[in-house]
C-alpha cells in the first residue's frame, strides 16, 4: 500500500464534495429539499489543511470554497470530468493562497 498525498487526498475530497454539491443543487432546482444531504466534506477538507478552528476559516469557506464551488453548477460531468478536476485543483490551490495570507 502506497503512503497517502495529503494534496492528493484533499484534492479528491474536493473533487467529491463538489459531486455533493451539484447533486443538492440540482435537487433542490427541481423543488426538492435536499440540504439536509449534505456530506459537510469542506469540514474534513479545512481540517487536512490546517484551516480548521483559524479565526478566518468561516469567511475562506464562504469566500473562497463555497464561492467557488458554485462554478461546478456549469460543468457537465456527461461529458467530460476534465473540467471536474481542473476545478478542484483550481479550489486547492485557492485555499493554499488564501491560507498564506491569513497566517
Amino acid at each position: 500500500m502506497e503512503p497517502i498525498n495529503t494534496q492528493s487526498l484533499i484534492i479528491s475530497l474536493i473533487r467529491d464534495s463538489l459531486i455533493n454539491f451539484k447533486l443538492i443543487s440540482g435537487l433542490n432546482n427541481l423543488g426538492l429539499n435536499a440540504d439536509d444531504y449534505h456530506t459537510y466534506l469542506g469540514d474534513t477538507i479545512f481540517k487536512l489543511m490546517g484551516l480548521e478552528g483559524h479565526k478566518q476559516s468561516d469567511i475562506l469557506f464562504q469566500k473562497v470554497y463555497l464561492a467557488n464551488a458554485q462554478k461546478v453548477r456549469h460543468i457537465s460531468f456527461a461529458t467530460s470530468t476534465q473540467d471536474l478536476d481542473k476545478l478542484s485543483k483550481e479550489i486547492y490551490e485557492e485555499l493554499l493562497l488564501a491560507k498564506g495570507m491569513v497566517e
